[in-house]
Order: structure tokens, then sequence, then C-alpha cells
């Protein structure tokens, strides 16, 4: 599955309401043929309701009925026409209006599950994330879905509430196990983290994934193919990591050079294949390594460059001559 964004909310919402379209409500023909179990007042006031256009007037006459009529039994022709409301109100995209008039009617009728998808679904149209996941998670509880579990572990990632990210993008790739992206972050958070078993389990499923996957319609080529090499980058690197730090080098060699492959400067790669075939005694290829992670000057440098002096001392009974034929010879492989 590829990342979910703009159109597809359309595709969102239509997940979170799907469990209350499936029950058709009455309409008002079927209440015209029912005998009448209301007052002539009582059926006044819901036709008040019916007649009325503006919803922000639709819905104080709703509040007013209410009150006058708490166990009315034509509340079901009330929900109904409310819904029809805000099918309008959502085909216009008039956002900000559903969640105000939603919100009031939720206060009324709490469990409507249209109310509540269309609300979440306003909410995130309108980037109020805080909102969204409230009703998003109220939805979800309604019709769960991997759609809906995607659009909140997105929103809990906005606003930087990582437990909860964590859990909403677990459950993202439990129902959609093809969803690279879920997968892809589940990797870095792992990776992070050390939590290295998870993180092996999460980027191996990822890289199956994104081996198979098709360029999604709105990226281009040239954006789909860095995409993807980073991600393959990522996914090696992490269980090439993991694998070294279980020392099983024969595993990290495999991986770590794969990591290199798709992102030819990630120096703590090297730094660590320079250790994986030092330990395997392959010490002319972890001389290299050694060097090309000290020429890229990132957070693996200074450490790169101690264990290329350590380990060419050591082979050279103590001496530094010659040691810069390995960092010339990283300059040119790491320019092509």
């Amino acid at each position: 599955m590829t990342t979910l964004s703009g159109s597809t909310r359309k595709v969102f919402i239509l997940a979170f309401i799907l469990c209350s379209l499936m029950v058709i409500r009455p309409c008002a023909k079927a209440l015209a043929q029912q005998a009448p179990q209301y007052t002539p007042e009582e059926y006044s006031a819901y036709q008040a309701i019916t007649g009325e256009s503006d919803p922000a007037k639709k819905i104080d006459l709703i509040e007013k009925f209410y009150k006058a009529y708490p166990k009315s039994t034509l509340e079901q022709y009330i929900v109904s026409d409310f819904q029809g409301m805000l099918k309008g109100l959502q085909d216009g995209k008039k956002w900000p209006q559903i969640a105000t008039v939603g919100r009031r009617f939720l206060s009324l009728v709490p469990g409507d599950a249209y109310t509540i998808a269309l609300v979440a679904a306003a909410y995130q149209e309108t980037k109020n994330y805080n909102e969204f996941v409230v009703f998003g998670e109220e939805a979800y509880k309604k019709s769960p879905s991997g759609i809906g579990a995607y659009w909140l572990a997105k929103a809990y990632q906005s606003l930087g509430n990582t437990a909860k990210f964590v859990q909403w993008a677990n459950t993202t790739v439990q129902k959609l196990p093809d969803n690279y992206e879920m997968l892809f972050e589940l990797v870095k958070y792992y990776g992070d983290a050390q939590s290295f078993a998870e993180a092996d389990k999460y980027s191996r499923q990822c890289l199956k994934v994104i081996q198979a996957a098709t360029k999604p319609e709105q990226m281009s080529e040239k954006d789909w193919e860095t995409y993807v090499k980073a991600v393959q980058a990522g996914c090696y690197w992490i269980i090439g990591y993991g694998s070294y730090t279980k020392n099983d080098f024969l595993n990290a060699v495999t991986n770590l050079e794969n990591a290199t492959k798709y992102n030819p400067r990630n120096d703590q790669a090297y730094y660590y294949l320079g250790q994986a075939y030092w330990q395997t005694q392959k010490t002319e290829l972890a001389l290299r390594n050694f060097a090309k992670a000290s020429l890229l000057g990132g957070k693996a440098a200074n450490s790169a460059e101690q264990s290329l002096n350590n380990l060419y001392k050591q082979l050279h009974h103590g001496s530094l001559v010659g040691v810069e034929k390995y960092k010339e010879i990283a300059k040119a492989e790491l320019s092509k």
C-alpha cells in the first residue's frame, strides 16, 4: 500500500462512516405511513426541523426539541434528517460547520457513528489534530480500519506524541501489512530505541514490501527512486547494526554492505563494516572501510580514524607510514 494522502482522505471518511451507512434510518415517507405516536405540537416541532435548511438554525431547533421531548419516537427521523444535512455540508467541504454543528448534535446523540466520523474528518481536514484524535479514536471504535489507524498514527506523529504514534503505527501495519510508510517509521523508532528484535522484524517486512511496491501516482519517478533507496538503506543499516551488536559479524557484513550500496554516505555503516571485517580477520577491507568513515566526517569519523590507525599500526609494527594510501583508495571509491 502506498503512502496515504490527498484524495485518499475520502477513503478515510468512507471507512469511518461505513458502519453507520449500513443501517438505513427510516425516512419521512415511512413516518407518514405509521400510526401517530406523538402529539400535534411534537410533530409540528419535528416539521420545523426538517424544513430548516440553515445548519445553525436547524441544530438550535433540534436542541429545543430534545429538551421538550427527550423520549420522542420521532428521534430516529430527526437523526436521519440531520445526517442528510451533514452529507450536504461534506459535499460542499464545509468542514468548520460540520465540526460546530456536529459537536452540538453529539451532545444530544452521543453514539451517532455517522456524525462522529464526519466530525473527525472535519478536524482532520482543518488540521486540528488535537480534536481529530479524540473523535478519530471514537470513530475507530465503531468502525475499525487500517486507513483509520493510519491517519491516527499520522496525527499523533504530528502532535509529537510518540507513545500513541507507535501504538497506532503498529495497528496500521497489523491491518495493512503492506503499508511501507508505517513499517519504515517503526523501523526507525525501534532502531533508535535499540529494540533490535522489533527493528529487525519490521526492517525485513519493510524490505519485502518496498521491493514489490509500485510508484504512487502523485510522486515522480526520481522522487520514488530516491525514497525507495532511502528505505532500503535504512532497513539494511538497522539489520546490519543489530547483527553487529549480537556479534553476528557475517550477517552484519552482508547487511551493512547493502546499506552502503543504497547510501554510499553512511559513515556509521562503514565504521561498523570496518569493525566486523576486523573481527573476521579481513583486515584489508577493514582498513578501507575505516578510511571511508573517517573521510565522510560524520559522527563515526573520530572513532574510525582511531581504529584505522590502531589496526594499521598493529599490522605494521607500530608504524603509520603508508596509512594515507587507504584514504586515497577510500576517496577514489567514494567519488564513484
